[in-house]
């Protein structure tokens, strides 16, 4: 992801992060990074250290996948992951990350994944000029517990906090 991207990534789960404890007086929050291959890191690492790409996605849900398996029993736990990325994502790789999705969902109340796709205000585009290769791949998911928001500008961070946490279909916010 470019320096946008990346900011407003960012900016998104620092006001996911600040809503969920103001809510709740008890809640994990783990942050998954990624480049090709994906490790928990701590609140700190998340928000100042940057990886240098995100080209292979499904690394980042099968890390998620293993810490749920390993730490957080459905069962006991209410899941939500939350992604966001650029969209850029190796193509041969979309295929297990709409199978990882779908496991995820199997786990979690709802699964959403959020892309920053800034648009090139003098074409009207987004900055690539293309389809992002991720969203490509999840338009077929027709699940009610997945959930997507595309992020364009700074104004649309809280849109996308309430495509996620609205309670409409598992949702935690009225």
């Amino acid at each position: 992801m470019g320096t946008f991207e990346k900011y407003m990534a960012r900016t998104f789960f620092f006001w996911m992060v600040r809503f969920l404890r103001t809510r709740y007086e008890k809640v994990d929050i783990q942050f998954i990074a990624h480049h090709t291959e994906a490790r928990v890191v701590t609140e700190d690492e998340f928000f100042t250290k940057g990886e240098s790409g995100g080209t292979i996605c499904s690394s980042a849900y099968q890390t998620a996948l293993n810490l749920i398996d390993d730490r957080y029993p459905p069962s006991r736990y209410n899941i939500y992951p939350v992604h966001f990325s650029d969209g850029d994502n190796l193509s041969s790789d979309n295929e297990r990350c709409v199978r990882l999705v779908d496991e995820l969902m199997g786990r979690c109340n709802i699964f959403g994944y959020g892309e920053v796709n800034q648009l090139n205000a003098e074409r009207g585009v987004n900055q690539y000029n293309r389809s992002s290769t991720l969203m490509s791949a999840y338009r077929n998911i027709r699940s009610p517990r997945f959930r997507c928001a595309v992020i364009k500008d700074k104004a649309e961070v809280y849109k996308a906090l309430r495509t996620f946490f609205s309670t409409a279909e598992g949702g935690i916010v009225p």
